[in-house]
């Protein structure tokens, strides 16, 4: 044991204080490495995990106040978590926003569409723990459907829940109204592609009026693609410098009087050579990009360019009955809100 010790003594005795000290600090670095790499490689395996969970999610809604009355301002949080519970938090971005919120009534007649964004109230810390946050006012008491849409790096996932108001009045029953031409009302936009006040469908309170006309199959059959086209014009003329609208010639909640569930999609622009490539895919030319402020990845559309007079919707109805088809494109400042029901035979 001496001659080791002296051996050891030997080897450092002629060492420089300089290189003894850089001696050092090789060891105190590699030890840092060393340490550096079991901390990637644990949080590497729990952002896998986060990632493996996101597959399944949860939604738990939370109204404040807890009762819901007519005419007064609600908020709705969403609480989002995975198959193990723990908080879904990296939403992508997807036409602009990382939550959509569809709100339709039972009877058909009245639709919104809000988001977190907004709202100046949000909140992006309680986002991070998976709680979303909008903000809608119930113009009458009874039930309505909310469906929320969302996009993970893993799925896009789509989800209802529903909502009884209380308070005075009672949404009226529903009407079947088959026109395929019809008064089109359009509204404000709040800035920034944002509306986030209910829309009702016989209120006639809008800013303007447009002609919205739809061609559609005589008989459309349920499990069968169906294209509807729609033409929009103002004062007899046809419109031809619409705008995207969150990032989408139009958007579509389809909904039917059975109200188990809604499906949210968008238009597309038929155009010359590329109305086939369209055709077979809707969201042909979207991009993704990571925000640099909120973390979230965004999930882009149609490049802002204008378009019209017509849009077209490609979709299959998974069952018979009678359908309300919402749609909301933009032109100019204004929004757009035109509705059109249809029978689906077996």
């Amino acid at each position: 044991m001496q001659s080791q010790n002296s051996t050891f003594s030997s080897i450092f005795r002629p060492m420089t204080k300089f290189a003894y000290l850089y001696c050092t600090m090789a060891i105190g670095v590699g030890m840092l490495f060393f340490v550096r790499e079991g901390y990637t490689q644990e949080h590497g395996v729990h952002d896998v995990h986060r990632m493996h969970n996101a597959a399944s999610l949860n939604i738990a809604l939370h109204t404040e106040p807890r009762t819901v009355e007519a005419g007064t301002s609600t908020e709705l949080t969403f609480h989002l978590t995975d198959a193990k519970n723990e908080p879904i938090s990296d939403l992508l971005v997807h036409h602009t926003r990382v939550l959509h919120v569809l709100v339709v009534s039972e009877n058909l007649q009245i639709i919104g569409h809000i988001h977190p964004e907004d709202f100046e109230s949000r909140d992006i810390m309680a986002e991070l723990e998976g709680r979303y946050t909008v903000h809608f006012t119930f113009p009458t008491a009874g039930r309505y459907i909310l469906a929320v849409d969302v996009m993970t790096a893993d799925a896009e996932f789509a989800k209802y829940l529903y909502v009884d108001v209380a308070g005075e009045g009672k949404l009226a029953d529903i009407a079947q109204d088959f026109r395929r031409e019809k008064v089109v009302l359009s509204y404000t936009d709040e800035g920034g592609d944002r509306y986030t006040k209910a829309v009702s469908l016989t209120d006639e309170k809008g800013a303007s009026t447009y002609h919205a006309r739809i061609e559609a199959p005589e008989r459309i059959k349920a499990g069968e693609m169906v294209h509807i086209i729609y033409h929009f014009s103002r004062d007899r003329e046809p419109l031809t410098d619409l705008v995207p609208f969150l990032d989408a010639p139009m958007h579509f909640a389809i909904v039917s009087t059975r109200l188990d569930g809604v499906v949210h999609t968008h238009g597309t622009v038929p155009r010359g050579d590329d109305t086939s490539k369209m055709m077979k895919d809707p969201y042909a030319g979207h991009k993704m990009k990571k925000s640099p402020s909120t973390g979230h990845h965004l999930h882009y559309g149609i490049a802002s360019e204008k378009f019209g007079p017509t849009v077209m919707l490609m979709t299959t109805f998974p069952e018979a009955g009678i359908y309300q088809i919402f749609g909301q494109l933009k032109h100019a400042d204004q929004i757009l809100w035109p509705s059109f029901m249809v029978e689906v035979e077996k």
